[in-house]
This record gives structure tokens, sequence and C-alpha cells, in this order.
């Protein structure tokens, strides 16, 4: 996807970061620079604004976002953010231009809600990975070569069956469940049957993430899925209730007959695999 000398796009589409985070995004910048030869090229909508968590209004949000769509030169682009404010820009997004420029577009968290807006509105695929980890874990630089300057293959996934064992050929959408449900009742809420869901967390106990599975049973979308990729829940690990959470799922499993597969590898750790939305993917 990406080679040498490739201009890609920095950006904060949701919360803005914090000013005393700037000396980590150089860092950021020149490793880029230095170690895979890319020429990244920083959206005014990074740093936080008028004593606000924003990077700016909606609006200017959404054009940063599209001067990087338009700009023929950039090959990819990457959100350094999260927090709660992305859905905000996606009635100002230009799907028609979106799809036209058909680039990658790649982050985390809050961002499954642009992820999934865009593949639903245009069919684009994008990718559920947060670009910051390169600072965090040795093993990225690796991971970032294999996965956007080789070719991209599931061939390094670790994931464990938790139904009988079977083959899922399908597209993958969601990403973050809290942030997935904001699509729920809008324009930009995937409409594409017998996909796999992929669903992780970082906040939220069993409670909490029993009301997110019921309102997704709500929705209607566990009635269309083949199967559910389990990714990491941060909380729910740390509070040993892990059990809790499989038995949740396996019970809706059953009610409607799709697969449950588990990886440890996606998700909010600063190990954590880039992955796929939008992109028809085998589990076997």
């Amino acid at each position: 996807m990406l080679k040498a000398g490739d201009k890609i796009g920095l950006i904060c589409c949701s919360d803005g970061k914090r000013l005393e985070e700037e000396p980590e995004i150089t860092k950021l910048v020149q490793l880029l620079k230095d170690y895979f030869h890319l020429q990244p090229i920083l959206a005014p909508t990074i740093f936080q604004k008028n004593k606000t968590v924003f990077s700016g209004t909606p609006m200017e949000r959404a054009q940063a976002l599209m001067t990087f769509y338009n700009d023929f030169s950039i090959k990819m682009i990457f959100d350094l953010s999260g927090g709660d404010s992305a859905n905000s820009i996606l009635t100002h997004l230009d799907y028609t231009a979106i799809e036209a420029a058909n680039k990658p577009f790649v982050g985390y968290s809050d961002l499954t809600v642009v992820l999934n807006a865009v593949f639903t509105q245009t069919g684009s695929i994008g990718y559920n990975y947060q670009l910051s980890n390169l600072l965090k874990d040795i093993k990225q630089k690796n991971t970032f070569q294999h996965f956007f300057m080789d070719n991209l293959t599931l061939e390094d996934l670790n994931y464990t069956w938790l139904t009988e064992p079977k083959m899922v050929n399908s597209i993958v959408i969601g990403g973050n469940i809290r942030c997935m449900l904001k699509l729920a009742g809008t324009p930009y809420w995937p409409t594409c049957s017998n996909f796999t869901l992929l669903l992780e967390a970082r906040g939220g106990k069993i409670e909490q993430i029993s009301c997110y599975l019921n309102q997704l049973e709500q929705t209607g979308i566990m009635q269309s899925c083949q199967a559910i990729l389990l990714g990491q829940f941060t909380t729910i690990e740390s509070e040993n209730q892990e059990s809790e959470l499989i038995e949740l799922l396996l019970y809706f499993a059953k009610k409607y007959n799709f697969s449950v597969i588990k990886t440890k590898e996606i998700g909010h750790s600063t190990d954590s695999l880039p992955f796929p939305i939008g992109q028809l993917t085998l589990f076997s």
C-alpha cells in the first residue's frame, strides 16, 4: 500500500491531542521519516484549541479530512486521536469525493464511527489501528512494515474458536462496541448482511458490555451476521469477567446461529495488529 517517499496524512478527527503531547507527535513524525522514509503531512486539526478538547469545530475537522482525501499525492490517512467526538464530523464529509479518492483511512476506538461510515457510504476499506503504537511497542515497526508497506495478510493473527470451527469468509465491519453503537439509527449504520462483526472495548464492566450487546441485538445486526470476532475487552479482562462475557456471546450465538471467534491481538493494547474494516476476510 505504501512505499518509501509516499506522503501520508496525520489528523485528529476525534478529541484533539493535548499540547503537552506535541513532543510525542514530533517524535512519531521523525520516526516515520527516518525509519520508513515516508513524508508525514500534519493537518491543522491535531491539537486542542480554545481551551476545549477539540482540535477544531466539526466543520473544520471534516474540512481537514477532506483536504487529505482530495490531495491525490497523499496515499493514506492516519488518525492519531480517540475519545468521543468523531461522529460530529460525519454529516460534513463529502462521501462522493471520498469514494473517488479510494484511499485507506486508519484509526481505532472512537474512529470506529468514521471507518464504518466511510465503508457504508462508499465501500472503501479502512484499517483499525493506532499509529502512535509505533512509539510504544518495539514490535510495531515490523508490524507496520509488514501490513502497510509490504503486503497485508492475516497470517500473523492468532485466534481461537469459541463455537464449532467452520469456514467464515465475509466482510468485516465494527470495531469499538461503544463507538459502533453511535451509528445506530443513522444513515451510517452498515446495511450489509452475512458479515463478521468485530467487537472490542477499552472500558466497561460486564453490566455495561451486556447493555451494549443487547442494544446490538435490538438493532437487528446480530440476526444478519455470520460471526462475531471478539477482540480485547480491557476492563472486562482486568476485572476477571471474561467468562461472563463469553457466556453472553455464546447465548446470542446460539440464538442467531453465528460463530464466535476470539483474538487477543486486536484492541487497545500497544501491540495490537492492524485489521481491515470493509474487507472480505477468511477465517477457517
